[in-house]
């Protein structure tokens, strides 16, 4: 009984601490000489709240949508839908406006009881951030890509989990590595019974969350070690664009002859292209070229993203 009544005062001084930040606009500093905590504490409070769900940042959707470049998506690319929001002041934040936006989607048209495959990275990280709270839903997550040794915002296993605790779901994980030594190492992780076994549940999702990688300079990954500028150089001089569930493709959608899709862990294109509903979430312009081969070889049949990208993506 100690424990739960401390948890719920814990989570009403987060509640406080979150009301006086969002809704009266005060700074971390002004509120901590309100509560009597030093900043650092007010800014953890309102981290930790954000990322369990406590707070939800949403989007006025009958502002948001750019009418003219979502239906000229949904003509170019044959797409079921498309929603585009307005571009952030800094093209680099893209991911945040974008990952809100795909949190609201999801949040609308994840039936309860349905399977998402989730996809990574700093937009699934805001995403969440975006997403109804849900309790006893039936939801079940997956995630489509193994995972990296540092707990980080862009982890796939973080993002998952973040997802899952938030819609009340049961949660998968590819048991491995994002990117293993070897072809063969990476063929013996996915004929592991627990790595194989959660590709069989990924052919079941009724929804795919989907992000891409990017290959250029502004590229979140590299911020996070990820991919050496090495590593990003000799993708780009095999001709790739970028990545989609680990894999690297090129300017048609094809995958590039380089060593790196060999030993990255994943589940399928081919398995992730059966969800009825594939939802591709990315901005920026810079991220044109991924997008675009994702777009062009029908791998998506719903685009969330914003003016910047749109408008790139029509030229």
């Amino acid at each position: 009984m100690q424990k739960r009544t401390t948890r719920r005062a814990d989570e009403a001084v987060a509640a406080r601490i979150c009301w006086h930040h969002f809704k009266e606009g005060l700074t971390q500093q002004e509120i901590a000489e309100r509560v009597g905590m030093s900043r650092a504490t007010v800014n953890k409070i309102i981290s930790e709240a954000r990322a369990d769900g406590l707070v939800r940042i949403t989007i006025d959707s009958d502002i948001a949508p750019c009418l003219e470049l979502e239906s000229g998506l949904v003509e170019r690319f044959g797409l079921y839908e498309a929603v585009v929001v307005p571009a952030p002041t800094r093209p680099v934040d893209a991911y945040v406006v974008v990952g809100h936006a795909a949190g609201d989607f999801i949040s609308r048209r994840l039936g309860r009881g349905q399977m998402l495959g989730m996809g990574w990275g700093g937009t699934m990280f805001n995403a969440a951030q975006a997403l109804e709270p849900r309790r006893k839903s039936g939801n079940i997550v997956v995630s489509l890509s193994g995972g990296l040794p540092k707990s980080t915002i862009i982890n796939p296993y973080d993002n998952a989990s973040m997802f899952a605790r938030i819609l009340d779901a049961e949660c998968y994980y590819l048991a491995a590595p994002l990117m293993v030594e070897s072809r063969a190492v990476k063929e013996a992780m996915l004929a592991s019974p627990s790595v194989a076994s959660v590709i069989e549940i990924a052919r079941r999702i009724d929804m795919a969350a989907l992000t891409v990688v990017d290959l250029s300079p502004n590229a979140k990954i590299m911020e996070h070690g990820v991919l050496t500028e090495e590593l990003r150089q000799s993708l780009l001089a095999a001709g790739a664009v970028g990545a989609i569930c680990e894999h690297y493709i090129d300017r048609n959608g094809d995958l590039v002859d380089h060593p790196i899709n060999e030993r990255t862990i994943s589940v399928p294109l081919d398995v992730v292209a059966k969800a009825p509903v594939r939802v591709l979430a990315g901005g920026g312009a810079y991220k044109a070229d991924i997008l675009r081969a994702v777009l062009e070889r029908r791998l998506c049949n719903v685009m969330i993203t914003e003016e910047d990208a749109a408008r790139a993506l029509l030229a």
